[in-house]
């Protein structure tokens, strides 16, 4: 399990889709802050508190679930189109060992661009605005909690593009479901109660400091149901795909 997680990492850091996808998004979240400070009210409308733009980012989940699908899109049908995969399979690994390392491999790829993104935020709001509003250790522990929670939701949408790569793996077909689920699917049932179940309404709701406790119990439950029934469904799929 140790080397298909060493040979996995190795992949992710070597991948120019995934960092790519860290530079872009970096780039467009520093982007909008300096667009937002043309405006000179701007500063005054907000919360006092650099804190503000980090929950900002949360409130529209497609910026960060676009990447995900382009980067575990490339990663694992890659592996398909070169062979890389049927040579795991060929050394004697578990094909459920080797889901589960793609599955953390990609889970830990999508906490990342999480991270790379806050940090862009918090640099570039620094350097536009300055260090506004006094926080104190209880503000950052709402932070930390937040984060941890959408890192739970993000997981979980990386376990969905993950099962849908394994099921389609080709690029062309993988990646338009992939940006069919977020774009369109999103507009769809944004919603209605379906947006709940499949992630899309979860985010707003605890992107807040003081999220009710209700939609902590909801979120996580869904997050936890949609980890464990699509890594269910993928590594099922694997297990019995012929792979040539």
């Amino acid at each position: 399990m140790l080397n298909l997680l060493r040979s996995d990492f190795y992949k992710l850091k070597r991948s120019k889709t995934f960092l790519t996808c860290l530079g872009i998004l970096a780039l467009v979240v520093a982007y909008i802050i300096i667009d937002f400070s043309s405006s000179a009210y701007t500063k005054e409308q907000l919360s006092p508190s650099t804190f503000h733009w980090i929950y900002m980012l949360f409130q529209v989940p497609y910026f960060i679930p676009v990447c995900q699908a382009l980067f575990i899109t490339m990663l694992i049908t890659n592996e398909y189109s070169t062979g890389t995969i049927k040579d795991s399979v060929s050394l004697g690994f578990s094909r459920m060992k080797i889901y589960l390392s793609k599955l953390i491999t990609v889970s830990v790829g999508s906490i990342l661009i999480m991270i790379v993104s806050i940090f862009s935020i918090g640099i570039t709001s620094i350097f536009v605005f300055g260090i506004y509003g006094a926080f104190s250790m209880v503000d950052l522990l709402l932070l930390v909690r937040m984060f941890l929670i959408q890192a739970l939701l993000y997981t979980a949408y990386g376990s969905i593009f993950l099962m849908i790569a394994f099921l389609i793996k080709n690029i062309g077909g993988t990646m338009a479901f992939s940006i069919f689920f977020i774009l369109i699917l999103g507009s769809i049932i944004g919603n209605s109660s379906w947006g709940r179940i499949l992630l899309l309404m979860d985010f707003s709701p605890t992107s807040i400091p003081h999220p009710q406790a209700v939609d902590i119990g909801i979120t996580t439950a869904v997050a936890l149901s949609n980890l464990v029934i699509c890594s269910g469904i993928g590594g099922f799929i694997f297990k019995k795909q012929d792979i040539k």
